[in-house]
């Protein structure tokens, strides 16, 4: 496979993936604010409070909105990956529900972000 072919794979991924989770946690994000779809209940499990529902939808919104900038990609990429992966985590220590959603979301926007990452030249 040449260098080329493979920088193509890349960016349709990188784009599949920007669409996939850039609308997906915009939902999340929107049904946390919100308290629609169940989460009040999950937030009053985890017994942080419903502002951390708050906290945690502003930051989904915030980097959904992000994944959609191209350059700001890994970043929104990033932000994601933190919220979901605490997600998982509490989903599994606190046997609120299944972790494999959230664990499979963890994962996808963790390559997003590896797969968008720029580094800045030297």
């Amino acid at each position: 496979m040449t260098s080329q072919t493979t920088g193509k794979a890349r960016r349709v991924i990188t784009w599949i993936l920007r669409i996939l989770l850039g609308v997906t946690f915009l939902g999340i994000g929107i049904e946390k604010v919100t308290g629609t779809m169940g989460t009040l209940p999950f937030f009053d499990a985890i017994g942080w409070g419903q502002w951390f529902r708050y906290f945690s939808g502003a930051l989904d919104i915030a980097g959904a909105l992000l994944i959609f900038i191209p350059r700001w990609t890994s970043l929104g990429a990033l932000i994601i990956t933190c919220t979901v992966g605490l997600g998982t985590y509490l989903c599994y220590a606190k046997a609120l529900f299944n972790p494999m959603f959230p664990l499979v979301m963890t994962l996808l926007a963790a390559t997003l972000a590896w797969l968008a990452w720029r580094p800045k030249p030297s």
